[in-house]
């Protein structure tokens, strides 16, 4: 316990002074009288062992009236996580080839649909592998042949996923196509836009691309939009969903043998854009793949927590006043009843 004005102590010191002027006073008022001899042997009564009391009393409720002038305070220590969270953008292709199908448990659903149901647990968690961004500023921007801004950063993450699961593939042959470059370009001029906001404490800033083709509309190059984002300080993880792949028979002198599959020009491209920024590509093929890759930059960008502790105060001084309040009625209770002596 501290005091804020312990100064108030020194008053303590009148205390004594106070009890002698009061027994010097009793000596003055008493009656006088011839002899006391009469009086030996004759015990006391309980009255008379009480006595001390109502001057007891008066001297501890005067003591914690002093205290409680003191202002006592009570100190409690206690412990703060902070968190400091990461703006997510997250890019979702929408063009017409999104509504072909891929493995979703023992049943085939559309890449479309698979893509929601996987962003949606990345975002909110699944209860079991991905265990959501509650602390992550997260915005969503579709693309076909142009980037949409779908839902822009928050942290109101219901409704981000609710954005998310009303998400459709594109029907407009004039507007189908893949612009994920130019994805890439708008999301990270609006990542850089809340950065420069005083009040976004962020730790770091990430864009997630879904995408199942080649970058064949819009305005950047794949590689223009990765240099903006790597200039930027902005990491790009990149995904390409797409079907299975299968291994290739070759043909050489000696017959023919299966081999891995060559790897795409596109895949290459992805897997370049991401390395430039510091991210890292990879493909899926089914939901579980799918989910799989979510999980892993879901535990490579992780939330910043640091324990802060600091001290709070309490005033105490209602404790003490409730008890000088209680001793002094109560002294004078006994000073003017069973206790009361005259003069």
């Amino acid at each position: 316990m501290i005091f804020e004005n312990p100064n108030v102590f020194f008053l303590l010191l009148l205390l004594p002074i106070l009890w002698l002027w009061q027994r010097k006073q009793r000596q003055l008022d008493a009656i006088p009288y011839s002899s006391t001899s009469l009086f030996e042997g004759i015990e006391k009564t309980w009255r008379q062992r009480l006595l001390f009391l109502p001057p007891f009393l008066l001297f501890m409720s005067l003591a914690l009236i002093i205290t409680a002038l003191a202002k006592p305070m009570i100190e409690v220590t206690n412990e703060r996580q902070d968190r400091q969270g990461i703006a997510i953008e997250i890019l979702i292709d929408v063009s017409s080839s999104m509504g072909f199908e891929i493995h979703y448990g023992d049943k085939e659903e559309t890449r479309m649909e698979v893509a929601k149901k996987v962003v949606e647990e990345f975002i909110m968690g699944d209860g079991d592998k991905l265990t959501g961004r509650p602390d992550d500023l997260i915005g969503i921007i579709s693309f076909a042949r142009y980037p949409d801004t779908i839902c822009p950063m928050t942290l109101g993450h219901h409704a981000v996923s609710h954005m998310v699961r009303e998400l459709t593939t594109n029907e407009r042959p004039n507007e189908d196509g893949t612009a994920f470059a130019d994805a890439i370009a708008l999301a990270a001029a609006s990542l850089a836009d809340m950065e420069s906001n005083p009040e976004n404490d962020i730790a770091s800033k990430v864009i997630i691309l879904l995408t199942d083709g080649e970058n064949n509309s819009g305005k950047y190059l794949p590689l223009e939009a990765a240099r903006i984002a790597q200039n930027l300080g902005i990491k790009v993880y990149t995904i390409s969903i797409e079907s299975k792949p299968k291994d290739e028979i070759k043909k050489n002198a000696d017959g023919t043998l299966s081999g891995p599959p060559e790897v795409s020009a596109n895949a290459k491209l992805l897997e370049k854009v991401a390395s430039m920024t510091g991210g890292i590509y990879k493909a899926a093929w089914s939901y579980d793949s799918l989910q799989s890759v979510y999980n892993q930059i879901n535990e490579l960008e992780k939330t910043k927590m640091k324990a802060v502790n600091y001290t709070d105060t309490k005033t105490a001084f209602a404790g003490f006043a409730i008890a000088a309040l209680i001793l002094l009625a109560l002294h004078y209770l006994l000073n003017t009843t069973i206790l009361r002596v005259s003069p």
